[in-house]
């Protein structure tokens, strides 16, 4: 299976998708309308997932390892930063040195961010995040998931949620996350914002901030990006004395 980025030619919705065949940029595809409407959309090729971005320029910053730029969120599909109260990283000045910084320590780890669980009914724990989906579940017999956290907590599938780390287009990391299929919901609580609580529909795809939580069932785990530690000793240590997030209950 092939799998590329599709948009909505009427609303601008981007969503992901799959087909048995190659498809070339601009190609229609009849999927279902995200607005839940009986017929379904026209939707075109912008992109394969994949797909390496263009040439930088000579004498421009260029990362280790390539992947490609998420395209800009159209409003009516990316709920993300205006509603949750934060700004769109895509829209802020690219930083050549924290490219650089987060360059390096991909270099040496291979990690290109961390999540750290950290909440009162589970043990710490601390896991490297790696470029492209990172599948987080519940760990069980059977692993079916990339991280796998050790938890009592039957409200969290054994898939629950998806953070992939690409690059944009400046060289920087950027972090997204998505629903892996969970059957009790996945939430984001904003580190910058208490206001900032969302709750991920089946069709989001969500920019994350450094030090926001993700609520998976009822297990609270916290995103540090490589802007804030170096290594996994820094991530748990800039977490742990940090109060809970507040437990939602849906």
């Amino acid at each position: 299976m092939f799998e590329y980025v599709f948009r909505c030619k009427e609303c601008q919705h981007s969503k992901k998708g799959q087909s048995p065949v190659k498809l070339l940029p601009g190609s229609p595809a009849k999927l279902n309308c995200v607005q839940q409407r009986p017929e379904k959309c026209i939707y075109v090729v912008i992109q394969e997932a994949g797909a390496m971005p263009p040439p930088v320029q000579t004498g421009e910053y260029m990362p280790s390892d390539f992947m490609p730029p998420i395209p800009p969120p159209p409003p009516h599909f990316f709920r993300t930063q205006e509603e949750a109260g934060a700004s769109n990283p895509l829209l802020k000045p690219a930083s050549a040195e924290v490219a650089k910084q987060q360059d390096a320590i991909f270099q040496q780890t291979g990690a290109v961010g961390f999540v750290v669980v950290h909440d009162e009914n589970a043990a710490a724990q601390t896991y490297p995040l790696r470029i492209g989906p990172n599948v987080i579940g519940r760990k069980s017999s059977v692993p079916t998931a990339d991280i796998l956290i050790e938890s009592d907590d039957v409200m969290m599938s054994r898939r629950h949620a998806i953070v992939e780390v690409v690059r944009d287009k400046f060289g920087q990391f950027q972090y997204l996350v998505s629903e892996a299929g969970s059957r009790n919901g996945t939430f984001i609580l904003g580190a910058n914002d208490p206001m900032r609580k969302i709750k991920l529909e089946p069709e989001d795809l969500i920019y994350l901030e450094d030090g926001d939580t993700l609520q998976l069932g009822r297990t609270k785990v916290v995103l540090q990006t490589t802007r804030a530690a170096g290594n996994a000793r820094d991530a748990a240590r800039n977490v742990q004395n940090t109060d809970y997030s507040k437990t939602i209950i849906w």
